[in-house]
């Protein structure tokens, strides 16, 4: 299987062929011959990929002996006599491996047939070191998974292996002996393949909790193979093409042929790049003698040297394709976005006057911030749209669908703004002037929006408790730490019991991304699987991911609790409003949590949440609240099912109903909030 390792292996063949016209210069055709005595007399640095080694350099030197001419025809020729020189060095180090297989124990003394790297140090000639390869080698470290657990974890094929272990104790280290494991791993595919298939991680499972849609045997040979052939070096596209021939009923060894011959036939010599010219020294009063030659030139002189291309004419000259070239040639012209386009191609000057409700030409400036991105682009389309979600009217009767999402939500902001990013707009682009949309309202609705979006903010500011002075509470402040614990709405997809806990359930959570967050929360006692199914719950989402019994809580779900660890334990998850869409974040009067989580290490963000924990309870009406604010969501309070400000204090669970720490807390009996 050298063929294969040559061709599809990536800079193996193309660092031999790189090499050649790089010590050539570019002269092609020439004499084999002067590649010859330039093999001999350059250095590492000069050459790529294997022929760095002085020895391969020196074994292919002279096996281009059948050679005439170094050319196009012959660049295939030239990779095969390398070929034979990088055969010829593994031949000899297979020579000096038979001892030391044979000097391999059958079994090894810590119970499994995987030799440890002790052992094979042993067996190794007196006074032999053990190269770097034998040290990393992938195989050789099965054996302590081997030993624990030898089904889970089984052993090569005995020859293969004791051929592998012994080829790595004898390679020594660098590129060289990792090729001789390589041509291994290739001359012994189909071991090599069915020892991947038997680990139990690489077996097809059946469908459940954690495993949606498992393989097929077939699929599952596939990505065995696909393994195999990563570790032996040839790239994913590769290993890919090959798996999918070998699974189709070809056979591995053939489809790797095929594809090396394939690349074989399109061998060339690559063309000749002249090395960067060496960095002259500065000399002292070389900077103004160039200023006096710039001064000459803007006077009407000529410049004695051109000006330094810029970083658009460096890449341009780095570029490959000549397609590339172009795009950033056009670029380097008209420099502008796509967006920036589309705001000159959307309309002429007396749309865009109409649309700002000017009469003349003068363009306004695009606010900065978060303003700006909900700035119209040109003036056919209402900020935040695209032609498609402007266009498509006939959606907006479904329920949910793309251009519902943009709707205006009553008459006093534009399409795609809530009251906070309006009153942002109106505010936030100090003093400069605002582009609106032709949908957008006149300046006394925007008046209006902005009292009606300040009216409740000040309002929630004095139920707060005091926010700091500004749109941002006080860093430090008991507000601020509440905007930095992200609280969603979020809906229980999936739920099951975790293996071997009797407490414990594995959820699967949608808080209105792509894909729904794992939770392992300790709900048994409270709740059954059915009534946990298909749940609203709200979700503290930007919590520092723990394990427990191995599987990974990536959130948690909130609840009040009355009587903790009492047999009379009372435990009910907050509900968000019917009708609360998921990833919905929980408002507290004008203060959103999770508004700042975006800036929040999870590191320490237990310390935050143990600043906001007991300032969070019930009232009397079984609402949730924040120092007796409510917390709400567009369409209602946040509550729960019966418990009130009646019951006692109790203690607070963490994380998968681990104790973290035990509070009172002074005044009126409260429920107290915990996370499940």
């Amino acid at each position: 299987m050298l063929a294969p390792f040559l061709w599809l292996n990536p800079g193996i063949a193309t660092g031999v062929l790189k090499t050649t016209s790089q010590l050539l210069k570019g002269e092609v055709p020439s004499p084999a011959d002067k590649l010859s005595s330039l093999l001999g007399s350059v250095d590492a640095d000069q050459c790529e990929g294997l022929l760095k080694d002085s020895g391969l350099r020196k074994t292919f030197a002279g096996s281009l002996g059948s050679i005439k001419e170094i050319s196009d025809s012959s660049a295939a020729a030239i990779v095969d006599a390398f070929g034979a020189a990088l055969e010829k060095q593994v031949k000899e180090i297979k020579a000096k491996a038979e001892a030391v297989a044979k000097a391999l124990p059958k079994k090894s003394a810590s119970g499994g047939a995987v030799p440890t790297f002790s052992e094979v140090c042993a067996a190794l000639p007196k006074g032999q070191e053990p190269g770097e390869v034998l040290k990393l080698d992938w195989v050789l470290w099965h054996s302590s998974g081997h030993a624990q657990d030898p089904k889970a974890v089984p052993a090569l094929k005995e020859d293969v292996l004791r051929d592998r272990l012994a080829l790595a104790a004898c390679a020594g280290s660098g590129p060289i002996a990792q090729s001789v494991l390589a041509l291994q791993v290739l001359d012994n595919l189909d071991a090599y393949v069915a020892w991947e298939i038997m680990m139990k991680g690489s077996q097809p499972s059946s469908a459940g909790l954690c495993v949606t849609a498992p393989f097929n045997k077939d699929q599952a040979k596939a990505l065995a193979t696909r393994r195999v052939l990563l570790n032996a070096g040839l790239p994913v596209e590769v290993a890919a093409k090959a798996a999918a021939k070998a699974t189709s009923g070809g056979g591995l060894a053939s489809a790797l042929k095929e594809l090396a011959s394939s690349a074989r036939s399109a061998a060339v010599i690559p063309m000749y790049t002249a090395p960067p010219a060496p960095k002259q020294p500065k000399e002292k009063g070389e900077g103004a003698a160039k200023d006096k030659s710039s001064g000459g030139a803007a006077s009407g002189g000529k410049p004695s040297t051109p000006a330094a291309a810029g970083a658009i004419g460096k890449l341009h000259g780095a570029t490959a394709t000549q397609e590339l070239q172009w795009a950033l040639l056009a670029y380097q012209m008209r420099p502008r976005t796509t967006l920036g386009e589309a705001a000159l191609q959307s309309g002429g000057a007396s749309q865009q006057a109409a649309a700002r409700g000017t009469s003349g030409g003068t363009k306004a400036e695009q606010p900065a911030g978060f303003a700006g991105v909900w700035a119209p682009v040109g003036a056919t389309l209402p900020p935040g749209h695209t032609p498609y979600s402007w266009n498509h009217e006939e959606a907006k009767g479904m329920q949910q669908s793309f251009a519902t999402t943009w709707e205006p939500t009553g008459q006093d902001f534009p399409p795609g703004h809530t009251p906070y990013s309006w009153e942002k707009v109106l505010g936030g682009a100090a003093g400069a002037s605002t582009a609106t949309s032709s949908s957008a309202p006149a300046p006394e609705a925007k008046a209006k929006a902005k009292a009606q979006a300040a009216a409740p903010a000040a309002k929630a500011k004095a139920a707060a408790g005091g926010a700091a002075s500004g749109d941002a509470p006080a860093e430090g402040s008991e507000e601020a730490a509440l905007c930095k614990l992200d609280f969603r709405c979020g809906r229980i997809r999936e739920c099951g019991r975790v293996p071997d806990a009797d407490s414990l359930y594995l959820l699967k959570v949608d808080v209105g991304e792509e894909q729904p967050r794992q939770v392992v929360s300790s709900l048994v006692k409270h709740y059954k699987e059915d009534d946990l199914k298909d749940r609203q719950v709200v979700v503290y989402c930007n919590i520092k991911p723990g394990k427990m019994r191995g599987f990974e809580s990536q959130a948690m779900v909130l609840a009040a609790t009355k009587d903790k660890g009492a047999d009379n334990e009372v435990c009910e998850l907050l509900a968000p409003p019917k009708g609360a869409k998921e990833g919905t974040r929980v408002v507290c009067g004008n203060l959103e949590a999770g508004s700042t989580s975006a800036n929040v290490s999870t590191k320490n963000i237990s310390k935050v949440w143990g600043q906001v924990q007991p300032l969070l309870q019930t009232n009397g009406k079984k609402e949730a609240t924040f120092k007796g604010t409510v917390f709400t969501m567009p369409e209602g309070p946040v509550t729960v099912g019966s418990l009130t400000a009646s019951g006692s204090t109790e203690d607070i669970l963490n994380l998968c109903g681990k104790l973290a720490s035990a509070s009172a807390v002074s005044g009126p009996n409260v429920q107290r909030w915990w996370q499940r």
